[in-house]
């Protein structure tokens, strides 16, 4: 208990270094959303960044197969205490770190305290260890979805030129800032037959979030490219950006991940303490030091 109480100790002070939390979620599945992240944690590991990648779709794991790897623990292990966080966590390419999901697991507002503590435990692990913390949640507005969303400190929406897409995007920003309060989100419209294609799913988005919700800010940070490689690349479980570093999708998404890159955070106090302090921790405890709201800060 005495190192738990420590654990606690430094996440409510906050900790010496603080790693970018960054969401990737999508209002619709299928949109190409994994893909995205994988290919982005690969990108920022070439430009010498250490990442770790939080499969957050805790009911379906995704990361790990789309890279060819075979976890033999998950998150799940972690919580019944069969291991530990090092036994679980798997190496990417490039030195990436991966956290995989497993179906079964149960939604993380209802764990234990002794799982809550169990997860809190594992920051020790992370220690000046990472520049930034990816998460694959799922799509949709799921209770699960949310919590993930609300704990980063940037959201990326991933959405296709389709309608359903534009649609399922705009019913989670809604979800975000009328329950949430969070006012600020970054777009990144997939599989465009063009440039022009990608900035205009971008204008109706941002033109129906400003008639109907009014103060939210979408910025968009680029298009990626109809590829029919790209589906050959998730067949034979490679980013795309290992097998075509040249091809016009990987230098496109290089440029995407620069500028998210380069912009400040968002969410200035949502690093990794704050996130799980967020996300695991029943609300009141020890939510006084980053404020008793997230929204606020968007």
């Amino acid at each position: 208990m005495k190192d738990q109480a420590q654990t606690l100790r430094r996440i409510v002070n906050g900790g010496d270094k603080s790693p970018q939390v960054i969401s990737v979620t999508s209002g619709k599945g299928g949109v190409g959303k994994t893909t995205v992240v994988t290919n982005m944690a690969i990108i920022l590991a070439s430009l010498g960044k250490k990442v770790l990648v939080f499969d957050a779709d805790l009911g379906l794991a995704n990361i790990d197969v789309m890279l060819g790897l075979t976890p033999r623990f998950n998150i799940k292990h972690v919580l019944e205490g069969q291991c530990r966080l090092e036994d679980v966590i798997l190496e990417g390419p490039l030195g990436i770190k991966i956290i995989p999901a497993s179906s079964g697991v149960q939604e993380l507002a209802e764990l234990s305290h002794e799982q809550q503590l169990t997860i809190v435990n594992t920051l020790d692990y992370f220690d000046d260890e990472l520049d930034y913390m990816l998460l694959d949640t799922g799509a949709g507005i799921s209770r699960n979805v949310m919590y993930f969303n609300t704990a980063a400190q940037r959201i990326v929406v991933v959405v296709t030129p389709e309608p359903t897409s534009i649609t399922d995007a705009y019913a989670l920003i809604k979800v975000l800032r009328t329950k949430h309060g969070i006012k600020r989100f970054d777009l990144i419209i997939n599989n465009v037959l063009s440039a022009g294609e990608g900035n205009e799913v971008a204008k109706k988005l941002m033109m129906v979030c400003d008639r109907f919700l009014g103060d939210v800010a979408l910025d968009m940070l680029g298009s990626l490219p109809h590829d029919s490689s790209i589906p050959e690349c998730i067949r034979a479980q490679k980013a795309f950006v290992g097998v075509k570093p040249a091809g016009e999708a990987a230098r496109r998404l290089t440029g995407i991940v620069k500028r998210l890159e380069q912009a400040a955070p968002v969410h200035s106090s949502g690093n990794i303490q704050f996130f799980f302090k967020r996300l695991l921790l029943t609300q009141g405890k020890v939510m006084n030091h980053a404020g008793h709201s997230v929204s606020g800060s968007y």
